[in-house]
């Protein structure tokens, strides 16, 4: 695995504060330290646009995907590290965190859509068919990269005592989505999953959240889907409405916290539910 440039690396705790483009917070103008930002999913979309944004703010950022070419000319184009990584694949977790486990700030972005792949048409005939490639494929990318790199990265930052980790989670961890319900699966059980180990990460310092976007315009949402979209009223959002979200959400660190991005709304963060 050789990344498309090598960083010194920092062990810098997270910087909590938001901050402008000249590298200062941009509420009491003072200089933010550098943190070690991981992207997964980073080669385009709202991972790109993650990796651009802190980028641009002077933290050392890597990212990682397998879409090489793209993957590559970002990190070109931003002078920051890139690694093919498959996190679908425990293994490939593990060599990659051997070398690369101090990050302060990870992004678990990556994650893929099966629409009517896995058995036909939802709607019409569920069941009539079954993709178990595209099944496996899409829990693979969407849970499996999240509990895998969770797995492998969290541990040094328990060790250090903070940081942050934000997966990128969906509207569909929330509310059905009857056009993909394996994509919804995939997005419940990483909901479930970010708030049952919430707690625990907490006490040990290290916070850990999710975004959850409406339809987003990106490669994840086709063109045609996102003009039926906004056919029935509502709008696509744009990557830098996602971004604002992110950034919200490692500045006001809430373990367990969903953050819900919608059109034309204000990025609200979810009421924690109560037993009793």
């Amino acid at each position: 695995m050789s990344p498309a440039r090598h960083h010194r690396r920092r062990t810098r705790p997270p910087d909590r504060r938001l901050c402008n483009h000249d590298g200062h917070d941009g509420r009491r103008g003072r200089q933010v330290s550098t943190s070690r930002i991981l992207v997964t999913g980073g080669a385009s979309g709202i991972g790109a646009a993650i990796a651009r944004h802190w980028s641009n703010l002077g933290h050392d950022v890597t990212i990682t995907d397998v879409n090489d070419f793209d993957g590559k000319t970002l990190a070109t184009e931003l002078g920051c590290a890139y690694f093919r990584l498959d996190v679908r694949d425990e293994t490939e977790w593990r060599r990659f965190a051997v070398a690369n486990d101090a990050f302060d700030v990870v992004f678990l972005n990556a994650g893929v859509a099966t629409g009517d792949l896995v058995f036909g048409a939802p709607d019409t005939s569920p069941f009539s068919s079954f993709d178990l490639a595209a099944y496996r494929r899409t829990l693979g990318v969407n849970v499996d990269g999240v509990v895998f790199g969770i797995a492998h990265l969290a541990p040094a930052m328990v060790a250090r005592g903070s940081g942050d980790i934000l997966v990128t989670a969906s509207m569909a961890s929330i509310y059905p989505i009857p056009a993909d319900p394996i994509y919804g699966l995939s997005k419940h059980a990483v909901s479930g999953f970010v708030k049952s180990l919430a707690p625990a990460l907490h006490e040990r310092g290290v916070c850990l959240s999710a975004i959850c976007p409406f339809f987003v315009d990106t490669p994840l949402v086709p063109k045609e889907q996102q003009a039926q979209i906004r056919e029935t009223g509502f709008e696509v959002l744009t990557v830098d409405r996602v971004v604002e979200a992110a950034q919200l959400a490692i500045a006001e660190p809430t373990p367990g916290a969903h953050w819900v991005v919608f059109p034309g709304q204000p990025t609200t963060r979810l009421p924690e539910p109560t037993l009793g």
